[in-house]
C-alpha cells in the first residue's frame, strides 16, 4: 500500500468514478485503474460496485474514508514544505494568512504594503473563504493564522479577541429608508432584502427576531461576500445587512450606510493552532492590519481600547 493509491481511493470517493478521478489528480484513466486494482488486491477485497461506469463505495471503502484522508493531508503538507524550501521561502519569510474575501480584495493590500516595507524579504500567501473555512484552514495548518467572527465553531483554537464594530443597513442612495438615520427591525418588513449566506449565524439571528416580531420580510438576493451584498445594493436590489466593519471598505456614492437599531454588536479575531505560537513578523502583521482596520473601519473599535 502506497500513498499514490491511496491518493486515488480519495479521488474516486470523492468523484464516482475513475474518469473524474483521473481529471482530479492530473493522471491518466488507466494508471487509475491500475492503482485501485493493486490496492485491492493488497488489502484482500473489492471497495467498489462497479455499475455501467460508476464506482459504488463499498461499506468498507467508507471505513477507510477518514484515515486516508488524514494521511493524504499530511503528505500535502509535506509536499508545501518541500515546495517552500525549494522556492527559499521557507521558515519566518513566509506567512499564511486566511481572511474573507471582502477583506482580501479591499483592505489586505494596503496591510501587505506596510508589512513588506518593515519585511522586504517576507513572502506572504493570502487564502480567502467564509469563516467556517477559514476555521478549516487553521485546522488543517494551512494558513498560518485566520481571521473569523467569534465565538468560533470549533474551539480547539487560541483566540485572539481583536476588534468589535456594529451591524449597517446598506442601499442605494434613493432607497425610501435612505432618509431614516437608523433603521429598526419594523422598518425591514415588506422591504427586499439582500441577505449573507444561510450558514451564517447571524442571518438565524436576524430572521428569528423578524420572525418573532411578525415582521413579514422576503430575502431576494443571497450572497456570500459583503462586497457583493454593497455591490447589489448598490444596483437598487434592496436593502442588504451586513456587518459595519467589512462593508466600510465598500463606501461610494451610489450607496448609503444606515445604523441598524437596537445595536447588534459583532466581535472578531485572529485564530491559530494551540502550541504554534506565532512568529514575529506574524504578529507585527496582525498589529498592522487592526490598525488598518480601526483607521478606515467607522464605527469599529479595538478591543480593550474602550474607555
Amino acid at each position: 500500500m502506497n500513498l499514490k493509491q491511496l491518493e486515488v481511493l480519495k479521488a474516486i470517493m470523492a468523484t464516482g468514478s475513475t474518469v473524474g478521478a483521473s481529471a482530479a489528480l492530473g493522471i491518466s484513466q488507466s494508471a487509475i485503474s491500475r492503482q485501485l486494482a493493486a490496492l485491492e488486491a493488497e488489502i484482500g477485497f473489492e471497495l467498489f460496485i462497479r455499475d455501467k461506469g460508476r464506482l459504488i463505495p463499498r461499506p468498507e471503502a467508507k471505513a477507510l474514508v477518514p484515515e486516508v484522508e488524514e494521511l493524504t493531508e499530511v503528505l500535502a503538507r509535506v509536499r508545501r514544505k518541500a515546495a517552500d524550501i525549494k522556492a527559499g521561502a521557507a521558515g519566518d519569510t513566509l506567512l499564511r494568512v486566511a481572511f474573507p474575501h471582502s477583506i482580501t480584495t479591499s483592505l489586505l493590500p494596503q496591510v501587505l504594503s506596510r508589512y513588506f516595507r518593515i519585511y522586504p524579504k517576507a513572502v506572504v500567501e493570502t487564502l480567502s473563504g467564509p469563516y467556517g473555512a477559514i476555521e478549516q484552514m487553521i485546522q488543517a495548518r494551512g494558513a498560518d493564522l485566520g481571521f473569523v467572527r467569534l465565538p468560533t465553531e470549533d474551539q480547539g483554537f487560541k483566540v485572539r479577541p481583536l476588534l468589535r464594530g456594529e451591524t449597517t443597513c446598506v442601499m442605494a442612495r434613493g432607497h425610501p429608508l435612505a432618509s431614516k438615520e437608523h433603521i429598526e427591525l419594523q422598518d425591514l418588513a415588506r422591504n427586499d432584502l439582500i441577505l449573507l449566506g444561510r450558514q451564517r449565524t447571524a442571518r438565524h439571528e436576524l430572521e428569528y427576531e423578524l420572525r418573532e416580531t411578525g415582521a413579514p420580510h422576503h430575502c431576494r438576493v443571497e450572497v456570500h461576500s459583503v462586497e457583493a451584498a454593497c455591490a447589489c445594493a448598490a444596483a437598487g436590489l434592496g436593502v442588504a445587512v451586513v456587518p459595519a466593519l467589512i462593508a466600510s471598505f465598500f463606501r461610494s456614492p451610489e450607496i448609503v450606510m444606515r445604523p441598524f437599531r437596537p445595536v447588534r454588536t459583532l466581535e472578531y479575531g485572529i485564530i491559530s493552532l494551540p502550541g504554534l505560537p506565532l512568529s514575529k513578523p506574524a504578529e507585527a502583521f496582525v498589529d498592522l492590519f487592526v490598525d488598518e482596520v480601526v483607521s478606515k473601519a467607522s464605527g469599529t473599535i479595538r478591543i480593550g481600547s474602550e474607555p
